[in-house]
């Protein structure tokens, strides 16, 4: 099961569930993407993006999917 993210490449935020009032938000915050943001189903990865993103103003990150640094 990949764990997914939605950023955008216009503020660079990501998409989240807000832990307040469970509205769909963006935050500057990874941390908090990170424990309410993370997607692991594709076809509401799809849906979240068609939703909440402009048209290719955002990208989808593959947290178990990340190249090694060279």
């Amino acid at each position: 099961m990949s764990r997914y993210l939605i950023q955008s490449t216009i503020d660079f935020h990501f998409l989240h569930s807000s832990p307040i009032n469970g509205d769909v938000t963006w935050t500057p915050s990874l941390q908090t993407a990170l424990v309410y943001g993370l997607i692991s189903d594709e076809e509401q990865l799809s849906q979240l993006a068609a939703d909440h993103c402009d048209r290719g103003c955002y990208a989808v990150v593959d947290l178990d999917n990340i190249p090694e640094p060279r």
